[in-house]
């Protein structure tokens, strides 16, 4: 996918680009099948058929993609913006790498007040608000506050959805879905960039960005439309949720 996406930019040849598209959507199914005739394989079946699971890993891929998208583009907007060097755009984005700091702060407290899928919803609508500023703006002010923003956005999901992977899985499978939502998260910071990248070779800039915000806003639109009860009940002798909460409901 991250290829397909740059395909243009790069100028690859249509012929390695369908051969590239192919493989993938061989990959895809091979992947599936895989699941389906090993239910308790390298991809547990019934991790990923948890109810929410998938929620989860799709937002965070989505956060991060808004992100890395706009972290690939923003140190040469400001440059273009200051007419500085690498070094001048890397002390200006300085304060908007701090941010990640407060924002882990900030969400410790919104969750003791708010749901999770409540909490990622306003970091997506951060992450979307954050693109967009950096899309629109020409000076290196705004851009650093737009930076700022998808920090907050990318720094604070990333905490509370993995904190929610116990929650949606059996005790016994915490730790691979924790995995596979770090993967699935990893994956929109990857495509991210791709997209950004691949998109600036056909349109401006300005609508490279803001293209890339129908990432983020996907994910607060899947957040918005979960619920606290949307997840799915143990399996008999299977417990959920971390040791933790366990011990305290004991």
């Amino acid at each position: 996918m991250i290829t397909l996406l740059q395909a243009h930019s790069v100028g690859l040849p249509a012929a390695v680009t369908l051969v590239v598209a192919a493989a993938g959507a061989l990959a895809a199914v091979g992947l599936w099948w895989r699941v389906r005739g090993t239910p308790d394989g390298f991809v547990p079946r019934r991790v990923i058929a948890s109810r929410g699971f998938l929620a989860a890993g799709i937002i965070g891929g989505t956060v991060f993609a808004g992100y890395y998208g706009v972290l690939f583009r923003a140190p040469s907007l400001i440059e273009q913006a200051t007419g500085g060097g690498p070094l001048e755009a890397g002390v200006l984005l300085v304060p908007a790498a701090a941010c990640s700091v407060l924002a882990g702060r900030l969400v410790g407290t919104l969750t003791d007040r708010f749901t999770g899928w409540q909490v990622s919803a306003g970091l997506a609508a951060l992450t979307v608000i954050g693109v967009l500023v950096v899309a629109v703006s020409t000076g290196p002010v705004p851009i650093v506050l737009g930076t700022a923003l998808t920090v907050c956005g990318f720094a604070g999901a990333q905490a509370v959805l993995v904190s929610l992977a116990p929650d949606l899985v059996a005790a016994d499978d915490r730790d691979t879905a924790q995995g596979l939502l770090n993967f699935m998260n990893a994956l929109g910071g990857g495509i991210g960039p791709a997209a950004v990248a691949g998109l600036s070779g056909i349109v401006p800039v300005p609508m490279a960005l803001a293209v890339l915000a129908a990432f983020p806003l996907s994910g607060l639109v899947l957040s918005l439309t979960r619920r606290p009860t949307a997840d799915r009940r143990p399996e008999p002798g299977t417990t959920r949720g971390s040791a933790r909460r366990q011990s305290t409901r004991n």
